[in-house]
């Protein structure tokens, strides 16, 4: 029990104020009880401007592993949704609108969770997990799109006279260094946030990233890195175990 509400209910008996220890009792349990159901409760607000997603369900699925059940979901009516709940723990989940295949990745924690449609482009925001992630994915996708500018850019280097070999030096060089600021980003973030859901998540999804680009389980000098830097609890996670099990053949 709190002290404050202790000493409260001390100095109540003092006055032998019997009736009022039975009000003050239950007020207490009430509070504590609203304050244990806050602490673990998520509230998600979201807006569409895709008037074609108007009726649709959102669902809520986990990020990984084989795990497909609906965590989640709701109806978007009017361009607007909302859903609450309780999370005995974080963990990453991903918003699918509908039956379209689109979808957004969120952070389920404690908190007011918003979901915005800017531009056509998702963003959410209003937690701090959240607004880490996003903040990363911001700086991350900017540097992706200079990366997949790059042949447009060859285009038209090639119709403003350039020769083949002035080309291959201006765009290899620019292109390596934003493949590096790339890699650097990720491994930072992931280094940065060994000790939550995100370091795990964002680790695993370059696992996936190599597997699907090799076609078997293999590492790559970023996931040695990363591993080779990470926590004793960081590399005993069960998803962690098997992918780097699988890359040794055991």
């Amino acid at each position: 029990m709190r002290k404050d509400l202790y000493f409260c209910i001390l100095y109540v008996i003092g006055k032998k104020e019997m009736k009022s220890i039975l009000y003050i009792g239950l007020g207490i349990v009430a509070t504590l009880a609203m304050m244990t159901a806050c602490s673990t409760s998520y509230n998600i607000t979201g807006t569409s401007m895709q008037s074609f997603y108007d009726g649709d369900m959102v669902y809520l699925r986990p990020i990984g592993g084989g795990d497909t059940r609906v965590v989640d979901s709701c109806k978007i009516l009017h361009g607007a949704f909302a859903m609450t709940g309780s999370v005995d723990s974080v963990m990453c989940v991903r918003m699918y609108f509908g039956n379209s295949g689109d979808n957004i990745p969120i952070i389920l924690e404690e908190g007011n969770i918003k979901v915005i449609d800017l531009n056509n482009a998702m963003k959410v925001e209003g937690t701090p997990l959240n607004d880490k992630f996003y903040a990363f994915m911001t700086k991350r996708d900017s540097l992706m799109f200079l990366l997949q500018e790059l042949p447009r850019k060859e285009s038209k280097m090639i119709l403003d006279g350039y020769d083949h070999d002035e080309i291959l030096c201006e765009l290899g060089e620019e292109e390596g260094g934003l493949r590096m600021e790339i890699d650097k980003l990720e491994t930072d973030f992931v280094i940065s946030n060994f000790d939550n859901v995100l370091g795990l998540t964002y680790f695993l999804v370059l696992c996936d990233n190599a597997y699907n680009q090799f076609g078997f389980p293999t590492t790559t000098p970023q996931i040695d890195e990363i591993y080779g830097r990470a926590p004793d609890a960081f590399k005993e996670n069960k998803s962690v175990k098997e992918y780097m099990s699988l890359c040794e053949g055991k």
